[in-house]
Formats: C-alpha cells, structure tokens, sequence
C-alpha cells in the first residue's frame, strides 16, 4: 500500500494494512462488523495500488491512542466521486475528532488528482453526523440508499484546485 498520512492539529489518520483488517476482522465479535471487514479486504484485494480506497484508515490522537476509523467506500468513479464513512469510539465523541478527521481526509482526497467530489451518507435520525457533514464544508443533495446524503465538489478555477461548498 502507499504511505498516505493525513495529520491534522490534534489527528494522525492511517490506512490500515490487508494483514491489519483481516486482524480486526479475527477478533471483531459482531457479525455485522466482521462482514463490512470482509469487505474491506475484497475492495483491496481488487485495487491494487489503490489500496487506501478500500481500507480502514485508523484515527490516532497524535499521542498514538486509537479513537475511532474511517474508509472509503471504493475508488473514485467515473466522475471522480468517492463516499466516505467514519466513526468515533464512545469515550471520545462530542470533542470535535469526527469533524477533524473528515476535514483531514476530505482534504487528502480532494488534492488527489482523479477526486473531484466527496460523498457522504447518515442516517435519517443521526442528527450529530449531519452537523459534523455540514460543518466540514457538505451540503445536503438528496437521499441514498442509507439516507441523507451529502457532498462536497471541488472546483477547478485559475486560482488552482478550491471547495466548492454552495453547489
């Protein structure tokens, strides 16, 4: 896999391994958790050099505590759109990390070349991930198939690459 890091002020976000999931995979006790890890690794196992579009990215406190993850949910389609997921454990949420680390990755994705578009989904009731989606810069466009969905363009300009947050 190629070295990505995405360090924020706080954030040390990494992509995990096919050897790290299919250990999380191993000892993950809930069935649902363990099928999204098989997953995972399939979606590796067909990007070669593309890894760090199927993989977990583990969440770090810079001091190396693990608080939560975050993944894409494949390469970037034929528009350059990718989706991405992300979690906070428990014992670290209402801190401001999840807005941090989307912020982080959705910087990363976007100065990659073939990205021109981040997609998220929530919940319908997830009230918290919508704000954490809105104050990164998402705005809402419509529903899919896991319910609101959100997203965030890039724009292309003679001043280089920018957000576009108004579209």
């Amino acid at each position: 896999m190629k070295e990505c890091r995405v360090l924020t002020k706080r954030l040390c976000i990494l992509p995990q391994s096919m050897e790290q999931i299919a250990a999380l995979r191993d000892a993950e006790p809930d069935e649902e958790m363990r099928q999204a890890y098989g997953e995972m690794m399939e979606t590796i196992r067909l990007l070669p050099g593309q890894e760090e579009w199927g993989t977990q990215w583990e969440i770090q406190l810079r001091g190396g505590s693990a608080i939560g993850g975050l993944c894409f949910k494949g390469a970037p389609d034929q528009d350059g759109a990718v989706e991405v997921g992300y979690g906070i454990d428990e014992t670290y949420r209402n801190q401001g990390y999840a807005a941090e680390a989307v912020s982080g990755i959705v910087k990363w994705a976007l100065a990659q070349k073939e990205v021109t578009c981040v997609t998220a989904q929530t919940e319908a009731d997830n009230v918290i991930s919508q704000r954490v989606l809105t104050k990164c810069g998402f705005v809402r466009d419509g529903l899919g198939p896991e319910g609101p969905l959100y997203r965030i363009r890039l724009e292309e300009n003679s001043s280089g690459r920018t957000m576009d947050t108004d579209s």
